[in-house]
């Protein structure tokens, strides 16, 4: 049915990082919250963010789906806190949202080790959605 949408939560974290640190954020975060939460119940993928004007402006989000999606997140708000230690000059602000998928969106994502295109459907139901990080 054309309309329909998967909800997910998603924990939104916008910080100031470290001026030492801002160039490592890309590359560094990603694996980081992936290799640590990728095992972890609900987990379904997380995005990092950095601000086209400054560079120290980052923001963090995990996604969350299942039928305890909001513990979930809950649960691990302290961990996604002590992976960005490392980079956290100043938080700026630390939110829980709903967030609704489309469940017939498609994302493209280009991977940077081997410079292809690869495509994912998003959402067939709520356990599938992933998101695509890069």
């Amino acid at each position: 049915m054309k309309g329909d949408a998967a909800k997910i939560t998603a924990l939104h974290i916008e910080f100031v990082a470290k001026p030492s640190e801002a160039h490592k954020v890309h590359a560094a975060l990603p694996p980081a919250i992936n290799g640590a939460l990728g095992g972890v119940s609900g987990f379904a993928g997380s995005l990092v963010m950095i601000s086209n004007y400054e560079a120290r402006l980052v923001t963090v989000v995990t996604l969350w789906s299942g039928a305890d999606q909001t513990q979930s997140c809950n649960e691990n708000v302290r961990w996604v806190r002590a992976l960005l230690t490392p980079y956290l000059d100043r938080c700026l602000r630390i939110q829980t949202l709903a967030a609704y998928v489309p469940l017939e969106t498609q994302i493209s994502v280009q991977s940077a080790e081997t410079g292809r295109e690869e495509a994912s459907e998003i959402g067939q139901n709520e356990e599938a959605a992933e998101i695509w990080a890069a």
